[in-house]
């Protein structure tokens, strides 16, 4: 006599167990969505899942995921009717475009707003550089960089042979930790008062009339 055949339970394949796990934690390794720099977030988030190969569904799934109530209103339409093609790509040049500086806000920021604060010379140049994203050249930021350091940093560096933005950076920084503390805020303080627009008519010869009319 035949016994019965017992159906076979569906076996879980390994590699989706493998899957899973890769899946739960890449999720622990992305940050809340950054309001305040959500290009920076997204260049972020690609970074840590680059290596799962993920599809277009999987990334807005995960993006998702991350979002807040606020952030959830801004793209309610897309995620309650997600696009069938690029549904990520969708998700992500909605967030850039609510959440993202536009160029004449950043380049207001960079010309009238930032300061060395408590920062270092090369940390100040590199918020600079990053509002500036190109559009000025070395030597034009160079000029706008310097009008916000101490009078003394200024000095060495006006006569140094150095040309390399960055490298130049790396000597103003070591040239600031050997000021005296007093001296150093004194001196922030005194070069905050001066306008960076006055170093930027120095070289307005190498900046476009859009950004002319932003100074």
């Amino acid at each position: 006599m035949m016994q019965p055949q017992v159906p076979a339970h569906p076996t879980v394949k390994s590699e989706d167990k493998v899957s899973d796990l890769a899946q739960i934690t890449i999720k622990t390794q992305i940050p809340d969505f950054w309001t305040d720099q959500p290009r920076l977030w997204f260049g972020q988030f690609e970074v840590i899942v680059a290596d799962q190969k993920l599809g277009d569904r999987k990334k807005f799934n995960l993006v998702v995921a991350k979002l807040s109530k606020d952030h959830v209103q801004q793209v309610s339409d897309l995620i309650l009717e997600p696009p069938e093609d690029k549904p990520y790509s969708a998700l992500k040049e909605r967030l850039l475009s609510v959440y993202e500086e536009s160029d004449n806000q950043r380049i207001r920021k960079l010309l009238k707003e930032i300061d060395l604060g408590d920062q270092k010379p090369s940390q100040l140049l590199r918020k600079m550089k990053d509002l500036g994203r190109g559009r000025f050249p070395d030597d034009t930021l160079r000029i706008l960089w310097m009008g916000h350091l101490p009078a003394a940093v200024r000095t060495v560096l006006t006569i140094s042979e150095v040309t390399d933005l960055s490298k130049l950076a790396e000597q103003a920084d070591k040239i600031f930790e050997t000021a005296e503390p007093s001296e150093a805020i004194s001196e922030v303080a005194s070069s905050s008062s001066t306008s960076p627009t006055y170093y930027l008519t120095l070289t307005t010869s190498r900046i476009t009339s859009t950004e002319l009319l932003l100074t």
